[in-house]
């Protein structure tokens, strides 16, 4: 089951008292989040509240991708995010870092056992662009901070239906076909596992920092 959504047009929580702050609600993901929180910048969303954990320990994971592709995307057009992360191995988070940080990560499929440390850590790292990509013609490249050091990486742009659909935000089932086809991707972490679905993790970038810290 997909977690419901409030969106709200300020973030300050004291703003968000005041009539026509609040922005309604959904009842999950949309199924194009690409056009769909494209929808809501242009509308003034600047807050979001996501309602259940996302779940990276659910064995399906189509749940969770649903979610963190919101996420992506939210964070691709400067849309704060407040959501609750629940890891098997929250060590392993700097592959989601470049996504808004979470208010908590949750240790294990039971439990409420908050990674502290982890939070504090992706707060103090996250900066705009930390891992995304432009497009050109038959290539991307994508512009990756998320492990402490500045990498620039091209690749070509595979045609086939299935990789533009990772790219419009649509989560691919994995299985042996895809799994060496995207095997590349996978070892970069460009493409996220969760569960039994696969999602593109880089996000569109959307504006060009001007900090010379952020090449």
């Amino acid at each position: 089951m997909r977690p419901g959504l409030t969106l709200w047009k300020d973030r300050d929580p004291a703003a968000m008292r005041l009539p026509g702050i609040h922005g309604g609600t959904l009842a999950g993901p949309p199924d194009d989040p690409v056009d769909a929180v494209g929808q809501l910048a242009a509308e003034g969303v600047q807050f979001v509240e996501v309602h259940e954990p996302v779940d990276l320990t659910d064995p399906d994971g189509g749940s969770a991708a649903a979610v963190l592709l919101l996420v992506r995307e939210l964070t691709s057009h400067g849309i704060a995010v407040d959501w609750t992360l629940r890891m098997p191995e929250p060590d392993r988070w700097r592959a989601l870092s470049h996504l808004h940080p979470p208010a908590a990560v949750l240790r294990g499929s039971t439990g409420e056992d908050a990674d502290a440390h982890v939070v504090a850590a992706w707060r103090d790292s996250f900066h705009i662009a930390k891992c995304g990509y432009r497009r050109g013609p038959g290539f991307l490249e994508i512009r990756d901070h998320r492990w402490g050091s500045f990498r620039r990486l091209v690749v070509n742009a595979p045609r086939s239906k299935a990789f533009q659909g990772l790219l419009d935000g649509v989560p691919m089932v994995a299985s042996a076909t895809t799994e060496r086809a995207l095997a590349g991707y996978l070892r970069e972490n460009l493409v996220h596992r969760a569960g039994h679905h696969l999602w593109w993790t880089p996000y569109r970038l959307r504006r060009w920092p001007l900090s010379t810290t952020i090449p």
